[in-house]
């Protein structure tokens, strides 16, 4: 479990705040906070929502909500969802960074705003009831980790934790490297496409079997991960490229 100190600011809010971070599977939504009486959760820092869903009539009142869902296709109901909307936010996450064998404590700055929808651009339809909605945009200015007086920004800026790291990595190349999952030999992203953060599947030593998209879909165990995290069997990847490659500066 972590705590991930944060900066929220809205149209009545701007304050610091604690962001729990039980860094658990995604699909229990490990990611939370409370503000005003009002949590909210979800499995990436880009996308919060009500926890308690009775709790929306209040928390409209405090927050920029939008509501989807209530709506039926393909034999699903879709449920309501509460996602909180038009707010900045600027974390710090603790992070191990390693120079010449030693182990050094390093910071992931982030820093973005959720803003009304461009409506000139494409996207995905979103509905409430029968009801065409637009959630907001992320708009990412600030990916830097910090450590040993050093920092590295991350010139793709936008909600992905695999491109920001990657670049970070590129840029920290032959001298520094992140210990995380994203750095680690027995992580890959699904073939299938991922989300911006907190999806990583970690196989342990099955992974070394792994070269390539029909190795990848074989019958291994797996858990999911956040690329922040950190067990007590990292290994650098530098062993076997898998699926999505070797992380510049591990594979030598």
């Amino acid at each position: 479990m972590q705590i991930w100190k944060a900066h929220f600011k809205d149209q009545f809010h701007d304050t610091e705040i604690d962001i729990l971070n039980t860094e658990e599977d995604s699909r229990t939504n490990p990611i939370s906070f409370v503000l005003d009486g009002v949590k909210f959760q979800g499995s990436s820092p880009f996308e919060l929502y009500l926890a308690d869903e009775t709790q929306y009539e209040t928390a409209r009142n405090k927050f920029h909500i939008l509501k989807t869902g209530g709506f039926h296709i393909g034999g699903t109901d879709i449920p309501y969802r509460y996602t909180l909307q038009r707010y900045s936010l600027e974390i710090k996450i603790p992070l191990r960074v390693i120079r010449d064998r030693c182990e050094i404590k390093g910071i992931l700055h982030i820093a973005f705003e959720l803003k009304e929808y461009d409506m000139k651009k494409g996207r995905a339809k979103t509905y409430c009831d029968d009801v065409r909605v637009y959630p907001d945009d992320v708009n990412v200015y600030d990916f830097t980790l910090s450590a040993d007086g050093v920092s590295c920004s991350s010139a793709a800026n936008k909600a992905d934790f695999e491109a920001n790291l990657y670049d970070i990595c590129r840029q920290m190349a032959n001298e520094y490297y992140i210990k995380c999952c994203f750095t680690c030999q027995y992580s890959d992203y699904s073939p299938y496409g991922n989300d911006d953060f907190g999806c990583m599947l970690c196989y342990k030593e099955e992974y070394l079997k792994v070269n390539g998209k029909d190795d990848h879909f074989e019958d291994k165990d797996c858990d999911i991960r956040q690329e922040t995290y950190l067990c007590e069997e990292y290994a650098p990847r530098n062993k076997c490229p898998g699926d999505r490659g070797f992380v510049p500066g591990l594979s030598k």
